[in-house]
């Protein structure tokens, strides 16, 4: 009797240890589901809504430049959007205006600075292909600061041109752009750069032409001169 008790007392206690074995391994094999994922956050640079901007281009009719508004898809990241608007401009006009800038440029990147300042990194195209002469550089440098400043006039205050990642003296020989250039510099102002030497040249070229019409009238003079001399001594000769 006492053995038969110690039986099933194992048999009960052995049916308990399997019946805890196999809850484990049920544990195991279906794993309990991960909780909910709470909301999806997107980051301000991946937001983007439709804004209006206006780029700058060329006008051959008035031979000043135009800007051209377009409704485009920017992001809120003040960066990001900088570096869209940009690169809109690097194409083409839709109103058949003229590009001020060398085909085949880039923007790589852009920056903007604690102080405001916008750095924007171009491609050696900006550089490479210009065409020449103070005008066609003056047109690239203010298409670009007027397209930044009516489009980030609370976010930027000066723009540095870098190419290729680093800074340039000029991108055509005529304007400095070794520091970072003010919004305010438009066209006119950055003609205004080179008027000392173009002006110290025209003068040069007047005055040259003035002494070469002075030269013949001096001669006269000197000749009317003499002979005023030498019909004056005459008489006084003769006597």
């Amino acid at each position: 009797m006492r053995f038969m008790d110690i039986s099933a007392a194992t048999f009960a206690m052995s049916v308990v240890i399997s019946m805890i074995l196999m809850s484990c391994d049920a544990q195991q094999t279906n794993p309990a589901p991960p909780p909910p994922a709470g909301p999806v956050v997107i980051s301000d640079s991946a937001e983007t809504h439709l804004q209006k901007c206006t780029l700058f281009f060329f006008d051959i009719n008035s031979l000043r430049l135009a800007g051209e508004e377009r409704e485009l898809d920017l992001s809120k990241d003040v960066n990001e959007r900088l570096k869209q608007t940009v690169t809109e401009l690097l194409g083409d006009s839709t109103s058949g205006l003229h590009q001020t800038i060398p085909t085949g440029t880039l923007l790589y990147d852009v920056y903007i600075d604690e102080q405001s300042t916008a750095y924007l990194n171009f491609s050696h195209h900006l550089k490479d292909e210009q065409i020449g002469g103070t005008t066609s550089e003056a047109l690239t440098i203010a298409a670009i600061l007027r397209t930044v400043r009516l489009n980030f006039a609370d976010d930027i205050r000066k723009v540095q041109i870098l190419i290729e990642g680093l800074e340039t003296d000029t991108i055509g020989g005529h304007i400095d752009i070794s520091k970072p250039l003010n919004l305010s510099l438009d066209l006119e102002v950055v003609s205004r750069q080179v008027e000392p030497t173009e002006v110290k040249s025209s003068e040069a070229e007047s005055l040259e032409a003035e002494q070469a019409e002075e030269a013949p009238v001096e001669a006269e003079l000197v000749k009317t001169e003499q002979l005023e001399t030498d019909q004056v001594s005459t008489p006084e000769a003769d006597q």
